[in-house]
């Protein structure tokens, strides 16, 4: 009899993992198996993105120092601005010069966000990172489309005596936008799934990391080279 039973006590724990599957729970070994599909599934496209903007950088460069040459038209202006609107300037400039790295690296940003969205993931946190991204894609496209030139507004503005009612619509346009949105809080929003990468993302997984953590932006440091232009925005000679 105690040869007979024992099979008929296994049988309820049988019926209940056929009940599971019909109804698609997924056990926890199948959950593990799905979570490191989906962490490869944004390896893999954070690697491309990775790779694909590696290889823009000379072209991007170029748009940016073209961008940097066309500045120095306004030079003189930029040294003579007072003080108090040296920090506009600066803003200003760093967000017309990134303009010209964006332009090359826009449609690789939108690849990668459109890749990972094709990624089905239950994972809290590579969800979070895609919404995240999206939102740095969308605040890109606005502080990096202020206008096509850079002089004609800083002319205006010293011919109007630097005054704060003759802002430029762009440099009003970037205060309205840095009070409204908080890059490192957009950025903190990767730092979970960044870790999901290192975890779970297979090999590839902490470099696709590194490049998740920084998500969609043109880096200051990228465009700070130490110019003329700059420099004339940071101090006055003499």
């Amino acid at each position: 009899m105690g040869e007979i039973m024992r099979p008929m006590a296994r049988r309820p724990f049988v019926l209940l993992a056929l009940l599971c599957a019909a109804i698609g729970v997924a056990s926890p070994s199948h959950a593990a198996a799905a979570g490191r599909a989906d962490a490869r599934a944004y390896t893999k496209a954070t690697l491309a993105f990775d790779l694909a903007r590696g290889n823009a950088v000379g072209r991007a460069e170029r748009r940016g120092d073209a961008r940097r040459r066309n500045a120095t038209a306004c030079l003189e202006t930029l040294r003579a601005a007072p003080a108090e609107r040296r920090e506009e300037l600066f803003a200003l400039y760093v967000a017309w010069v990134s303009a010209g790295y964006f332009a090359e690296d826009e449609p690789i940003f939108e690849r990668w966000v459109r890749a990972l969205k094709r990624v089905s993931t239950a994972d809290a946190a590579l969800r979070r990172a895609r919404t995240s991204l999206g939102r740095q894609l969308e605040l890109a496209r606005r502080s990096y489309g202020q206008g096509r030139r850079f002089c004609s507004p800083v002319e205006a503005w010293a011919q109007a005596g630097w005054s704060p009612e003759a802002r430029p619509t762009p440099v009003r346009r970037l205060q309205e936008l840095a009070a409204g949105a908080s890059r490192s809080r957009l950025r903190s929003g990767l730092r979970d799934a960044a870790e999901v990468l290192r975890a779970r993302g297979g090999t590839g997984g902490k470099l696709a990391a590194a490049a998740l953590r920084e998500g969609i932006d043109e880096p200051d440091e990228r465009v700070i080279s130490g110019d003329d232009a700059i420099v004339a925005l940071l101090a006055r000679e003499g």
